[in-house]
């Protein structure tokens, strides 16, 4: 892997004022193409839609990404039959191409989210389609996609992303201040529409930490000594974990998917299941982990190091930029606990050894889906910007909600799948 000093990208979206530019919208999504595995035409546009929202903010992608495959799944799926809908189940034109479907249901969804990027996606889909033989399925598949991916956007519009900053800081001894109160904009993520639970509030977490408990102080003094600016007690290592740690949660467990599903050689409906539970389950992560951050409103551990009623260091400085949202829950670790075990779940299993890369050049390998869970737990710790509390109650809440997406959403249907569901696959050309 690199090492921190080698890096000369990071994320675009860190940076203010980024803008959509078409030019380099084809460029990363010709990039993102051809550095993917290429098991199906999933794991195609899931790498197509990465790169797309290479600009989008962290939970901006996982949105994308949730809808986009959760289309993808429900237009199979008319086809499969073999599980339950999420959203729709429209009647399939006979013999239709899943492949074809699916691309054209991403297509249609990423189109609506992504407007100016009309050129790369549409040869993106040229390219899907241009796989498969001319006829009557491809264009059943093709219409079938179309259809879905309406039935989406008209559901998800709405739901609470273009809402208007609400949040109102409040005063005293361990409460957030925003650095910036008028352009708040992450707060909305509260109160947005929720994809695999029934409201923002349905998984909580246990509560901060009391600010004069010994618990907390200890805490605090871990975050002093390995998360400082010139701390000398944090490895290279970890200073290295501690930078990769900024990679956007999706960016770090789509590639641990589709190495994963490479590996198993699942069919495309049971692909698209898992690439939609996983970002569908991120999401809502990220929402009911803002619904808490609103409402504790927990400082960071700069503004606790820097004002600490005992032993206060006014100049203490963390590794990383400590981020405009509040410590408590860790929304980095419970999309992280989201993604690994819905995973972990459908796979039955850790997941396989991969690798992600952040920036176009800086990489860092995993050997399964638990050491890159709680290798991020570690590094906002020694980043200086979460207190561990903070990444553990984010980790157990994103994966309960990784289990109730599992249970509830898109389950396989019993007769068909044990049945049938060889001899519709392959009627359908499901995975070719």
């Amino acid at each position: 892997m690199k090492s921190a000093n080698q890096m000369t990208a990071l994320p675009s979206w860190l940076g203010a004022g980024a803008t959509w530019s078409l030019a380099r919208a084809a460029i990363v999504v010709a990039l993102a193409a051809s550095s993917s595995a290429r098991a199906d035409v999933v794991t195609d546009w899931n790498a197509t839609a990465l790169g797309l929202t290479t600009l989008s903010a962290p939970p901006a992608e996982l949105r994308a990404l949730a809808i986009t495959h959760a289309a993808m799944f429900d237009a199979v799926n008319a086809i499969t039959r073999s599980h339950a809908p999420y959203l729709v189940q429209p009647t399939a034109p006979a013999d239709s191409s899943a492949d074809a479907a699916a691309a054209s249901a991403a297509h249609g969804v990423l189109l609506w989210l992504y407007p100016g990027a009309k050129t790369p996606l549409d040869a993106a889909l040229t390219a899907s389609l241009g796989k498969l033989a001319d006829g009557a399925a491809k264009d059943g598949g093709l219409a079938l996609g179309k259809e879905v991916a309406g039935k989406y956007i008209t559901a998800r519009t709405g739901d609470g992303v273009d809402r208007k900053p609400d949040y109102r800081a409040g005063s005293g001894v361990g409460v957030f201040q925003p650095v910036a109160p008028g352009n708040f904009g992450s707060v909305i993520w509260a109160d947005v529409k929720p994809f695999v639970l029934a409201s923002a509030g349905e998984v909580t977490a246990p509560g901060p930490l009391a600010f004069d408990s010994a618990q907390y102080a200890k805490e605090l003094d871990e975050v002093r000594r390995l998360g400082g600016r010139d701390s000398r007690e944090r490895s290279a290592d970890q200073t290295a974990a501690a930078i990769f740690s900024m990679i956007k949660p999706a960016q770090l467990f789509a590639p641990a998917a589709r190495a994963a599903v490479s590996a198993k050689g699942s069919s495309v409906v049971d692909n698209a299941r898992t690439f939609a539970l996983m970002h569908m389950a991120a999401t809502d992560a990220y929402i009911a982990g803002w619904a808490i951050k609103k409402q504790h409103a927990v400082w960071r551990p700069e503004a606790a190091i820097r004002q600490a009623a005992s032993n206060p260091d006014p100049k203490w400085q963390p590794l990383l930029n400590t981020p405009d949202h509040p410590d408590y829950v860790s929304g980095h670790c419970s999309t992280s606990g989201a993604s690994a075990q819905v995973l972990r779940m459908i796979l039955g299993n850790d997941g396989v050894p991969f690798t992600a890369t952040m920036g176009g050049n800086l990489t860092r390998s995993y050997q399964n889906l638990t050491q890159a869970e709680l290798e991020i737990g570690d590094a906002r710790v020694w980043a200086g910007i979460h207190t561990r509390t903070a990444d553990e109650h984010g980790g157990i809440m994103g994966r309960k909600i990784g289990e109730l997406a599992v249970q509830r959403w898109m389950k396989p249907i019993p007769k068909v799948a044990e049945n049938e569901g060889g001899a519709v696959a392959s009627a359908h050309g499901v995975g070719g």
